[in-house]
């Protein structure tokens, strides 16, 4: 299946605050907003490059967030779905699909879970002002872990400063890989339904369950 970090990235879609903001008060005010009951539609653009072999993939998808762990991400070639316990990955092109227990750790990152991980586990900083990025006002916050054997090594935020929303973020492992998440748009309260953040699967595909 393709690599896919359930990102986290997610959680930092929140409205900050003030231009001479503090890279603390901003995750404050991430932290604010993270635990919502707002449901989130997010579109994006994952592009991410093996440093080993050079090798880079290109992937276009969608996520539905509610929560801190319910979510539904799609792409071509996959789906991924939590309901805050259980957790499907389909793979459309093996017509599989793995069924396991929803878990948090080092190399699995919840949407929004990496809010709060930031605070306690990583260091942030402005590491830039006043700049533009794809023509809109930005700045650029740097959070780098207080323990060095973590697999995010690096992460880097794009944030526009007159909305206030992620524009872009840049991960980078311990393997030194690099992931970049491109943020196309960002829709408040989308319709949801009792089966949005589930997944029956049809009697044609495989399914292992490791739960």
């Amino acid at each position: 299946m393709k690599h896919i970090i359930v990102p986290l990235l997610l959680g930092l879609f929140a409205s900050f605050a003030d231009a001479a903001i503090s890279a603390n008060q901003v995750i404050e005010r991430v932290q604010h907003h993270a635990v919502t009951d707002t449901p989130l539609r997010v579109s994006f653009q994952q592009i991410f490059e093996w440093k080993l072999t050079g090798n880079v993939e290109d992937v276009r998808g969608e996520m539905m967030l509610d929560g801190l762990d319910k979510f539904r991400i799609t792409t071509p070639d996959q789906t991924i779905v939590s309901d805050g316990q259980t957790m499907w990955t389909y793979s459309r092109l093996e017509n599989q699909v793995l069924i396991d227990n929803v878990q948090k750790d080092s190399q699995t990152l919840m949407p929004k879970d990496i809010l709060f991980s930031y605070t306690q586990d990583y260091e942030a900083m402005v590491w830039q002002q006043d700049i533009r990025f794809n023509g809109e006002p930005a700045l650029i916050l740097r959070l780098l872990p207080r323990d060095e054997d973590k697999y995010i090594q690096e992460t880097q935020v794009w944030v526009n400063t007159e909305s206030w929303k992620p524009m872009q973020i840049q991960f980078t492992d311990i393997n030194e890989n690099e992931t970049v998440y491109t943020i196309n748009s960002i829709e408040e309260d989308p319709a949801i339904s009792d089966t949005t953040f589930a997944f029956e699967p049809d009697t044609t595909m495989e399914v292992i369950d490791v739960r």
